[in-house]
Parts: structure tokens; sequence; C-alpha cells
């Protein structure tokens, strides 16, 4: 976190949601769920404007509500849905999961996929 986004420890907290092996290619990976305590988005915003260890890898950084309903409609947008990293949509779903309940997570994304 302090690498990628200048965000210090006391700053956020973080919980494992999973741990993936593939096999096949020989990779791995660890999702986990980010919260951040004191910043906002406009903190962040400007904590990054101000430069990161590791250079920023991305060309922009946008922000959507974290509502089930929001992340899909974001995920699944003409633009956007064939650029994700493979686990990336994974990532999304177990956190949305993890703050809103398999429940009302699933319930949106099929009414978002049914609208498309």
């Amino acid at each position: 976190m302090r690498e990628e986004l200048s965000l210090e420890a006391p700053e956020h907290s973080l919980a494992l949601l999973a741990f993936v092996l593939d096999v096949d290619r020989r990779q791995w990976s660890a999702h986990f769920y980010a919260r951040l305590r004191t910043l906002t988005r406009d903190g962040v915003q400007a904590r990054m404007s101000r430069g990161v260890a590791d250079r920023w890898e991305h060309r922009a950084m946008e922000f959507v509500p974290f509502r089930p309903a929001d992340v899909a409609r974001y995920l699944l947008r003409a633009d956007r849905m064939h650029r994700w990293a493979p686990l990336a949509p994974a990532l999304f779903h177990l956190a949305l999961v993890h703050v809103h309940g398999r429940t009302s997570v699933e319930r949106a994304e099929a009414q978002v996929v049914r609208r498309l």
C-alpha cells in the first residue's frame, strides 16, 4: 500500500479474501479487501499527486461507489469489459461479498447482467 498508493499501515486495514494458485501458469495471487480509516477520495488523490515510491503504473485512477450494482455496471461497461486482468472480476466480487453479503451482491449482479 505504501509503494503503490503512498498509504501507511495506520491509514488502512486489510482483510485477506482469497489465496489463488494457478498451477497451469505457475502463478499465485493473494486477494485483499482494503479499507481506508480516515482518508477520503480527495485525500488519496492529493497524496498520490505528490508521487509514490514506485512510479505510478496506471494512467488514471477511477473511483466508483462501492455498491454491488455500481461496481457490476462499471466492470461490464463496454469500454472496460474486455480490458480486465483475468482475476480482477473475481477480486471485486469477493470484496463486495465481504462487505455487502453474498445474497445482495449476487442479486445486484444478476440485475445488471439482465439489463445489458
